[in-house]
């Protein structure tokens, strides 16, 4: 029995001197087991650890029992902050209140003492954002940049305008008629067609153009920056700007733009003929080229051939001695034949002005076959370009008439195309029919002579 309860109090001292080298023992400290020998020695430090263990107890107890007094004051203090700002938040709802139907009655007094100028104020804000829209497309901002903003404000602002700021909706008003009848010269920096800023010399014409250096400029209200155009327009209306820009004095004449710049955009966008015929021709149009380039140089080769020819026979016409040309080889058969019956040798001439007839006549049917044909590809063009029309509008309807405007395009191009290949040719189909007609009258007019000086010399 003894034996066990010495047992169960070495266990005890042993858990105690454990918990009580865990409280005040390092954390990276080892625990050291005291030494015990006898009974006697054992009791009085497991005394000792008890009375340490009530030590710390009541501690811990004590520090729990002010963190909790703490905790409650801290909780009563945020309950008595809370309380607070509730009312607070009262206060603050009932001056709100207050002064919000303060307000609504302000306001209808406001609008009750103001009677007919709130009409009035609303005028001058629309007039203003209006007028601002305006200053700003308009070219003579460009000259005078900022003129819009004032107005801008003017037209945003929910206060009552005063005095000057209306004056200042007047002003801008005047100086904008003012100068809308003024041709000025300045210089500012503008956009070229590389996206890069130079500063040009340039001429303002009113409220409607920017020249400068032989061509349009126009002016983007929406960046206000003046910019190039990507191309020039036709030359009937560029042609003007320098005459316009080297003028000194008196009037000069000049085209102007009333849209401010609208009218030049769409003019560049025109297409030029050249640049028709290659976008909207297509293999009927090569056609058709192909056809007006033979036809052409055949009629030069004819036009040659039968020039030489006619002063060749105007020569021989002077001459006695039989040469290589038609009219000489109708001599040399009459002078071959001058022995036989007037009968017999008009055959022979008439053989010889047969003989010659095809070779001052080649190639002249061709032109005139040319002619015709020019005008019916033009119509197959024409066709086929309708075609491709209707094509479009069966797959995309008639909505979008750009999707129609390249079949039309082909199809009216091809039969100008053709007309224009057909009108010269006829022409110059009429020119070499008629000096070829004219050299086979000179010959058949030489052997009939011929005929008749041989028919005197029988007679006689």
């Amino acid at each position: 029995m003894k034996i066990r309860n010495l047992l169960v109090a070495t266990l005890l001292a042993g858990a105690s001197l454990t918990a009580i080298s865990a409280e005040e023992a390092k954390p990276t400290g080892a625990i050291k087991a005291p030494a015990v020998d006898t009974l006697d020695q054992l009791f009085k430090l497991v005394k000792q650890n008890k009375l340490k263990q009530d030590s710390v107890n009541k501690k811990r107890e004590q520090q729990f029992l002010q963190d909790r007094n703490n905790q409650r004051a801290l909780l009563n203090q945020a309950k008595a902050e809370q309380k607070s700002e509730e009312d607070r938040s009262e206060r603050l709802k009932a001056a709100l209140d207050a002064n919000e139907k303060k307000l609504a009655e302000l306001e209808e007094q406001k609008h009750l003492k103001a009677g007919s100028l709130g009409e009035m104020i609303g005028v001058v804000r629309q007039f203003s954002g209006n007028t601002a829209a305006g200053l700003k497309r308009s070219v003579v901002t460009a000259q005078l940049p900022d003129r819009h903003q004032a107005l801008e404000q003017l037209a945003q602002a929910k206060a009552f305008p005063k005095i000057p700021e209306i004056r200042s909706l007047w002003v801008a008003m005047q100086q904008e008629m003012t100068e809308q009848g003024k041709v000025v010269k300045f210089t500012k920096e503008i956009i070229n067609t590389e996206g890069k800023k130079e500063p040009r010399d340039m001429i303002r014409v009113g409220s409607f153009n920017l020249v400068s250096n032989g061509e349009y400029l126009v002016f983007d209200g929406a960046s206000q920056d003046i910019k190039q155009l990507t191309r020039a327009p036709v030359s009937r209306i560029t042609s003007l700007i320098s005459d316009f820009e080297s003028n000194t004095s008196g009037y000069a004449a000049l085209a102007l733009d009333p849209t401010r710049g609208g009218i030049l955009t769409q003019e560049v966008k025109r297409e030029s003929w050249s640049e028709r015929v290659m976008n909207y021709a297509g293999p009927v149009g090569l056609a058709i080229g192909i056809v007006l380039a033979i036809g052409l140089l055949i009629v030069l080769e004819r036009l040659f051939t039968l020039l030489a020819l006619r002063g060749k026979m105007n020569a021989q016409a002077k001459s006695s001695t039989p040469g290589n040309n038609p009219l000489g080889r109708i001599m040399a058969v009459y002078l071959a034949n001058k022995d036989d019956d007037v009968d017999n040798l008009e055959l022979k001439l008439d053989e010889a002005v047969l003989k010659e007839t095809p070779k001052i006549e080649r190639g002249i049917t061709i032109i005139k076959v040319f002619a015709a044909v020019a005008p019916l590809m033009g119509l197959l063009g024409t066709v086929t370009g309708m075609i491709d029309t209707f094509q479009s509008i069966t797959l995309y309807g008639t909505g979008d008439p750009k999707i129609m405007a390249g079949g039309i395009s082909s199809a009216l191009i091809t039969t100008v195309l053709g007309i224009v290949a057909a009108l010269p040719l006829i022409l110059l189909h009429s020119v070499v029919s008629g000096i070829s007609k004219g050299l086979i009258h000179v010959l058949e007019e030489q052997s009939t002579g011929l005929i008749a000086q041989h028919q005197e010399k029988s007679g006689a």
